[in-house]
């Protein structure tokens, strides 16, 4: 039988057993039957979850018995499983779709959606940053109280031994706009998509990038967005998500259209721009303009590595000053299922390190999976299956990084230092 002919049997089939998971195939984009059960999800799943089970259970039409598994709820959204699929499908997708069916389409489902005030402080995180840093540093003294971190324990759900990110008093957009250029923009203007943490966390990670962009030639000017949404998406606020993502694609598409290339330091973030909103648009008009915004957005390291596989680099580096310093990077799950860790890589060693890839699956965090206590222990014991230990082999090395969640969970395990992508490269460049 042909390929069509599989697909229509898969979407026949799942008509007449369960509309409902026929419904998740579509929200999800995903053929629920090029799944072959062969378990390479399942196997690589970094928390021991059962992404496999889940879409056994919606090829049968047993929507509310796959609900009910721990695995649709508890999932991380690291898309190790959708990287480990011979077949391409996407269990993170499909159990995205699942989670937004309202409870009355399913009822006698089990709809366990956890802790409510968490899941709303960490998707409406974008809201909470702003409001820290302008306090700051009142608001880092305050989460810093004994005491604290049991609250948040039990009123909140966020395990008592982590500790949430400091605010920063001068956010990145206002040192931004204080600024004197480093170079003359005759290169033409770039879009930095600036990410919450970035703002109001760490300014550090946008003011290197700002550097290198102008150092390599371009004018740098900060995108006028929103938050991507991703936070909301991963606590199950599609129809917020979706907001987030119209407001975005309308401020970004006449100049993704014009041809201006919108570049972003946080996997989680830039990514969502290039794999989630031409599926988040209901209109296919915003659809399309979705689809040339994902065109033009690119990962720091992927532009950087762009320009260099076409000769067009114009950075120097001071290979004398970084003296083939040792480094060990992590990449982020995202860069590694959406885009490749090997550009990051080439970059660091065009520009003078010993870099070196941990052999390491995800960190562990996987947003803000690591801070919930429920799953604290599982996310500790996922750093301990490769990245711990490469950290702890390679004690004289620099860590480095490309996602904030990875650089949280490495300090808290590990106490060593990390620096983001494009502080290590901003370092070694030639004045």
């Amino acid at each position: 039988m042909s390929d069509a002919g599989c697909a229509a049997t898969a979407v026949l089939t799942l008509s007449g057993r369960n509309g409902l998971a026929e419904e998740v195939a579509v929200l999800s984009g995903q053929n629920l039957f090029a799944c072959y059960q062969c378990g390479k999800c399942t196997a690589g799943c970094p928390f021991s979850f059962g992404p496999q089970e889940v879409i056994r259970y919606l090829q049968l039409g047993h929507v509310p018995e796959a609900l009910a598994l721990d695995t649709v709820w508890s999932c991380a959204g690291c898309f190790t499983c959708a990287g480990a699929c011979p077949k391409s499908v996407d269990p993170v997708r499909i159990m995205r779709a699942l989670r937004s069916l309202p409870p009355e389409r399913v009822p006698g489902a089990n709809h366990h959606h956890g802790n409510r005030r968490r899941s709303w402080l960490i998707a409406n995180n974008h809201r909470l940053a702003r409001v820290g840093s302008a306090l700051a540093p009142l608001s880092n003294w305050f989460l810093r109280l004994p005491g604290g971190g049991l609250a948040a324990h039990h009123l909140l759900g966020l395990h008592k031994a982590r500790s949430l990110p400091p605010f920063a008093r001068t956010t990145f957009p206002a040192w931004f706009r204080g600024h004197t250029p480093l170079g003359d923009g005759h290169r033409g203007k770039v879009l930095l998509f600036h990410d919450t943490f970035m703002d109001f966390n760490f300014p550090e990670t946008g003011i290197a990038a700002t550097e290198l962009l102008e150092q390599a030639g371009f004018r740098v000017e900060l995108t006028d967005t929103v938050c991507c949404g991703r936070p909301l998406i991963s606590k199950g606020f599609m129809r917020q998500a979706e907001a987030h993502a119209e407001t975005n694609v309308a401020r970004l598409y006449e100049h993704a259209q014009a041809g201006t290339f919108i570049v972003g330091c946080e996997p989680s973030c830039l990514l969502t721009l290039r794999g989630e909103y031409p599926e988040l648009m209901r209109d296919p008009d915003l659809a399309e303009q979705a689809h040339v915004v994902a065109r033009q957005s690119f990962l720091l390291d992927e532009f950087l590595a762009l320009l260099n596989e076409q000769g067009e680099l114009e950075l120097a580096f001071d290979e004398e000053s970084v003296g083939g310093r040792e480094v060990l990077f992590h990449a982020h799950c995202h860069q590694k299922a959406l885009a490749d860790p090997g550009k990051s890589l080439e970059l660091l060693r065009l520009a003078g390190y010993e870099a070196e890839l941990a052999d390491a699956a995800c960190c562990g965090m996987a947003g803000a999976f690591g801070y919930e206590k429920e799953h604290y222990e599982q996310s500790r014991a996922a750093g301990e299956r490769g990245l711990f230990p490469a950290v702890r082999a390679h004690a004289d090395a620099d860590v480095v990084v490309m996602g904030v969640s990875c650089r949280q969970q490495i300090e808290h395990f590990t106490g060593r230092p990390t620096r983001h992508v494009a502080q290590a490269l901003r370092d070694a460049v030639r004045y």
